[in-house]
């Protein structure tokens, strides 16, 4: 039987996992900012297809909230993140591509679903975008999207605003030549994403 705290465990990674798939949805209009420019009238800085990382991440969801350990690898649009000590259950192995995403506990129990957003709304009770995750974590644009951005002293995003979402970045540091970020929180309303990244290594 699943209690509330595995569920509570299980939404945390699945929303990890499925703001890390591929699907789109039509976003509100982006939010305008005095210091800040259009995306299509900026150049994003070059950023590596394949990536892992270490870190930390939290997640809130309203009153509900979880930390957990992350390892997190990214091969274009196959991924594979693993969340240690989310709300003390244990594990989760979060592994998804274009045709679906699942979920294995410490404990073998495995879930599994072709569309992420669903699997997301009935564990979670949120129904949330998708789709965003995988490039905001390397201070990347969404491609599909329109949205703003404000540019920090050297040139490098320090806001994004997407889809609604606000994604600001602290801590930059260059890696194999790239510039990636250390800290990264994407919130929206009462849903907040956090993730400390300890080491980054481009090509996985």
């Amino acid at each position: 039987m699943i209690t509330r705290r595995r569920l509570a465990a299980l939404g945390a990674g699945l929303l990890l996992g499925v703001l890390a798939t591929g699907c789109a949805v039509r976003p509100p209009a982006p939010e305008a900012s005095d210091d800040s420019v259009r995306l299509t009238d900026w150049t994003p800085p070059p950023a590596p297809a394949e990536w892992q990382l270490d870190g930390r991440t939290s997640l809130r969801l309203g009153e509900e909230g979880a930390t957990a350990s992350v390892t997190w690898r990214q091969d274009e649009a196959a991924y594979r993140i693993d969340l240690r000590g989310a709300f003390g259950a244990g594990s989760l192995r979060i592994s998804g591509a274009a045709d679906g995403v699942t979920v294995r506990t410490a404990d073998g129990e495995r879930y599994r679903a072709e569309s992420p957003r669903e699997l997301v709304r009935a564990v979670t009770g949120y129904d949330l975008p998708v789709g965003f995750l995988r490039f905001w974590v390397t201070a990347q644009p969404v491609p599909w999207l329109e949205g703003r951005v404000t540019l920090d002293d050297a040139g490098r995003p320090g806001v994004i605003r997407q889809g609604g979402w606000r994604v600001t970045y602290e801590n930059f540091e260059s890696v194999s030549g790239y510039s990636l970020p250390g800290r990264v929180a994407v919130t929206k309303a009462e849903t907040s994403i956090r993730m400390v990244v300890r080491n980054w290594a481009p090509g996985g």
